[in-house]
């Protein structure tokens, strides 16, 4: 690894798109997405920046697409910006 300072496992994409979160303690409501990666995404949302790491969360596309999965979520980190989600595979429910 040539770069010590980066420790992200997975390439970030800049993929801003819109979506429905939802989850523990948390009224579903419409946000945008900053990037995307094979791991997870960053949200934007003053909402996701106040809950605590390891919070549930379900992310849904808002896009206008026919069949919009629901991908099942957790809090892994937060700034003042939003949050950073990790997505959880069925094994790890």
């Amino acid at each position: 690894m040539s770069d010590t300072s980066e420790k992200r496992r997975h390439l970030r994409l800049p993929i801003r798109t819109n979506v429905f979160v939802s989850g523990e303690g948390v009224e579903r409501f419409k946000t945008e997405t900053m990037d995307f990666s094979d791991g997870g995404l960053f949200i934007e949302g003053p909402v996701l920046s106040k809950l605590p790491i390891n919070t549930l969360v379900e992310v849904q596309s808002a896009e206008e697409f026919q069949h919009r999965p629901v991908l099942t979520a957790r809090i892994a980190w937060t700034n003042r910006y939003g949050a950073g989600i990790e997505y959880l595979l069925e094994e790890d429910n």
